[in-house]
């Protein structure tokens, strides 16, 4: 058996090593003293003072350049180590994060994620909102989508082209392809049998159904509709099912114009979108 869609069911980032090297100088006191022309004759032998006994041969290492030994310290400690170019980077990162912007969700949502969509007319600015620290911010978008033909209403009535305002509930999903990672409800992949009821006088209306209709309805909406409808997520509006409040409210793939009242958003943005949701996100739409 197949399930079913209906929104009353939930469808819907060493320390520094610097090493100086190099003998230190030989004293001014060990140097031999060198003989005046005096006592350089064949018939004096000069007789070793204790300094010139005590002089010894520089040690190898003495022979270091003092020039070059700088030139290697300079060298080596020019190179930060692993650790302090790990936390330059992080500083780097932070000086150049961009501030947090702030959702402008209605007052009285308390839900941790939601949808935000700004419409003007039939256009629509769409932001994921993730609530922390008593504030929303901006976790994804903003994404240029678009609502309803003929924008948004308070008062939507089946048929009127209109996207409803309000705050609802997101529920499980549905397309033509497979689940993009969508962690709401079910997600159902349809068929050309797959329909959703939109006859208010049906007592199955807004509801997600199998064809055929066998007298249950007069209209609905196929559900295999591409690439609308390659990915969808239910909306869940009216879900006590009023007659003639309206049917099949769905976030869904944009086409580039208003919609016969869902809400959409370009490929890109809705997979971002449905994949960064949580049970409990609810869209917000004014």
């Amino acid at each position: 058996m197949r399930r079913s869609l209906a929104p009353a069911v939930a469808v819907g980032a060493v320390a520094l090593l610097a090493a100086c090297g190099g003998a230190p100088e030989e004293s001014v006191a060990t140097r031999p003293v060198p003989s005046s022309p005096a006592t350089t004759s064949s018939s004096t032998t000069p007789t070793p003072t204790p300094a010139t006994r005590s002089a010894r041969p520089a040690a190898p290492t003495a022979t270091v350049s003092p020039t070059r030994t700088a030139s290697r310290t300079a060298t080596r400690t020019a190179k930060p180590s692993p650790s302090t170019a790990r936390t330059t980077r992080r500083a780097t990162a932070t000086r150049t994060s961009p501030a947090a912007v702030t959702c402008d969700v209605p007052r009285g949502v308390s839900a941790t994620q939601v949808v935000l969509v700004t419409s003007s007319g039939s256009r629509a600015t769409v932001r994921a909102c993730t609530r922390t620290g008593g504030r929303y911010v901006t976790s994804l978008g903003p994404y240029a989508g678009h609502v309803g033909k003929n924008g948004v209403s308070s008062a939507k009535r089946e048929g009127d082209l209109r996207t409803p305002a309000g705050v609802f509930a997101l529920r499980g999903g549905f397309g033509a392809r497979s689940n993009p990672g969508l962690r709401i409800g079910a997600w159902l992949r349809v068929d050309s049998r797959d329909v959703w009821v939109d006859d208010p006088s049906s007592s199955l209306y807004n509801t997600h159904q199998r064809t055929p209709a066998a007298g249950r309805w007069s209209s609905a909406e196929p559900l295999l509709n591409t690439p609308a409808y390659s990915y969808a997520q239910v909306i869940g509006y009216n879900e006590a099912r009023t007659p003639g409040r309206g049917s099949a409210i769905f976030l869904h793939v944009d086409l580039g114009h208003g919609t016969a009242g869902c809400v959409s958003l370009p490929t890109s943005g809705l997979l971002a979108v449905l994949r960064w949701e949580r049970s409990g996100a609810v869209i917000a739409i004014r």
